[in-house]
């Protein structure tokens, strides 16, 4: 028995793209509800074996699916929030910036696509997620809120965490709750409503308090 058969068939890369452009084609017309290991079989002109051998879930699949288009290749490198000096400003560009992204044409049915596989999978593809795009963005707008702290712009002793969990995960609901055009004209809105409850007190009401 030579070494190649003893280690089995060798893996197709084109039956791999052709699973997973399948895929990517369900999401599209039929969100992730539209997705099963058996439509994709049929769409990609495979075996439903074949599917299972290379991924052991629909949600795995997804997430593959999503994690290799084109169009979340361009958006997986998260822009690190400005520097102007003004915290409140960058941070409004920036969650613009991210609603636009996760709004454009082709990107909210894969989006969400992601969102619940993670639901599903949360050791897999959930983890995923996170590692590949919610970690690095919640990560960058923490430091930038970190910046504002550290030049007064902002109160120490608050959970960044939370305030970073709260600003990002407002857009998602956004695009779960079908809203998603009013994404990026809600961001400005949404992060003046959450910095402004650990906004440093004015001198003359601080003073007042110290007064009394």
């Amino acid at each position: 028995m030579s070494e190649t058969t003893r280690r089995g068939r060798p893996r197709s890369a084109a039956a791999d793209q052709a699973i997973l452009e399948a895929t990517r084609s369900l999401l599209g017309s039929g969100g992730y509800a539209g997705v099963s290991m058996e439509a994709v079989a049929a769409e990609a002109g495979v075996g439903k074996p074949t599917v299972y051998r290379r991924w052991a879930s629909k949600a795995a699949l997804v997430a593959d699916a999503v994690l290799t288009s084109g169009a979340f290749g361009a958006w997986e490198q998260p822009e690190e929030p400005a520097g102007s000096g003004d915290v409140g400003h960058d941070v409004k560009a920036w969650l613009r910036a991210h609603a636009e992204r996760m709004t454009a044409p082709g990107q909210i049915p894969l989006v969400l696509a992601l969102a619940a596989a993670a639901a599903e999978s949360p050791g897999g593809a959930g983890e995923l997620l996170y590692r590949r795009l919610t970690g690095p963005r919640h990560r960058a707008l923490v430091a930038r809120l970190e910046a504002g702290v550290a030049a007064g712009q902002l109160r120490a002793g608050r959970d960044l965490d939370a305030v970073a969990d709260a600003l990002i995960g407002a857009l998602l609901y956004q695009l779960l709750t079908g809203n998603a055009a009013a994404s990026a004209a809600r961001a400005e809105d949404l992060v003046e409503t959450v910095l402004e409850g650990f906004r440093p007190a004015p001198l003359a009401e601080t003073a007042g308090r110290g007064r009394g």
